[in-house]
């Protein structure tokens, strides 16, 4: 994947950049960029890859980050509002895809360090703070993320001025763009794989409750999944406000893209088996279904595996069976981890179940020997504990 940032691309993005600034006051160097930006390209994965394209554009853009932009936004592709980006790619024709990447970051970083220079000159001086940098920034971001995506870019900015990035980002929930649509929720996800989080933003969810809940009618899937994930992200330090949230949009709406959005958005609670959560979605109290649990052996040894059995009486009910394996730690705590089993719509007759978990050595987990413990459960509720040994060594 690393080599989605090659010489090629680079070379490609030089001479673009050099033709528009062939017309400019400002020289630029393409050797010298191609030079940074694919210096030890080999020994380089891929964020690094786009690091150091990022340590090009710094060292051979113009001070004047006006300029800078301009250039930037100059040189990308040209794309209809809700092109499909999967193929889209740099080309001679203008920047896209994966190079978009430093650009996006050059421009909130770039945008951070000329803000905080408007900023701290209005200190005392000015009543209010000019906010042009921002401004640019952000209609920069705005442009990028309709080539690639902007979100792990936009977060500099984010971070530095939360609340004003958010009073111009509302505009861009009705945008025709649903790239543009879908930047304001993915790009303010606390917890987004492979960016920085927003520590901010977590401690105040609400910050983004506007944004979301004017988003949560789109028409696209593809902004209605990352509302989801961002609601998912929330609901690991705040689960009471997804549940609220999730309450609240199902009971005005039982349409398909609201129960899937709203289901997707809440997978971190079913998983761990939330009570309130699973009420949402129909999960009742399964009380008095469940005549018995039980393990086919008392001891397993690392590399083998235990059988679960559960007989579970006819119901009316769905039911959404789990089961959450303790494991014992290095410090005689036991850590409990959910795994999912199956889902019933209703047992019409009495039905037997069995699982096969596997104890099989993984790189991201170390076993150790003592007693485990594996418990059941039925639309969030516990059915018992069964206790076994595991032997690791």
């Amino acid at each position: 994947m690393k080599s989605v940032f090659n010489k090629p691309q680079i070379e490609i993005t030089a001479q673009l950049l050099h033709q528009y600034f062939d017309s400019q006051p400002h020289p630029f160097e393409p050797e010298k960029f191609i030079d940074i930006a694919s210096d030890k390209l080999e020994q380089r994965e891929l964020k690094d890859r786009s690091e150091q394209i990022v340590i090009a554009l710094f060292k051979t853009l113009p001070d004047c980050y006006s300029e800078a932009i301009a250039a930037l936004t100059t040189v990308l592709l040209p794309v209809s509002d809700n092109q499909d980006l999967k193929e889209v790619t740099t080309t001679e024709e203008g920047v896209a895809g994966w190079m978009i990447m430093p650009f996006t970051e050059y421009v909130g970083r770039r945008g951070v360090q000329e803000q905080s220079l408007k900023t701290n000159t209005a200190v005392g001086t000015a009543p209010e703070v000019d906010y042009q940098p921002l401004v640019l920034a952000l209609e920069a971001q705005k442009q990028l993320t309709k080539r690639f995506t902007s979100e792990f870019g936009i977060r500099h900015l984010l971070i530095e001025y939360p609340s004003k990035c958010l009073k111009i980002m509302e505009s861009w929930c009705l945008d025709s763009c649903h790239h543009v649509r879908r930047l304001v929720s993915e790009g303010t996800r606390p917890l987004l794989p492979w960016a920085m989080q927003l520590p901010e933003f977590k401690e105040h969810p609400d910050w983004v409750s506007t944004h979301l809940d004017t988003l949560r009618n789109d028409e696209s899937e593809y902004v209605r999944r990352s509302i989801a994930n961002h609601l998912n992200d929330i609901s690991k330090s705040y689960p009471e406000n997804v549940n609220e949230i999730a309450q609240k949009w199902l009971s005005e709406s039982n349409s398909i893209n609201r129960q899937r959005m709203v289901k997707h958005a809440c997978r971190s609670l079913i998983k761990a088996g939330n009570v309130d959560t699973l009420r949402l979605f129909g999960y009742s109290d399964p009380k008095g279904l469940v005549s018995e649990v039980y393990l086919n052996k008392a001891i397993v040894k690392v590399g083998e595996s235990i059988d679960l059995s559960l007989n579970i009486k006819a119901s009316t009910m769905p039911l959404l069976v789990d089961y959450k394996v303790y494991h014992l730690r290095g410090r005689g705590q036991h850590i409990g981890k959910v795994f999912k089993w199956k889902e019933i719509k209703a047992p019409e007759k009495e039905i037997k179940l069995t699982k096969s978990h596997s104890f099989k050595p993984i790189n991201t987990r170390r076993y150790y020997s003592g007693t485990h413990y594996v418990e059941v459960l039925i639309n969030g509720v516990s059915q018992g504990k069964q206790s076994f040994e595991l032997i690791a060594d």
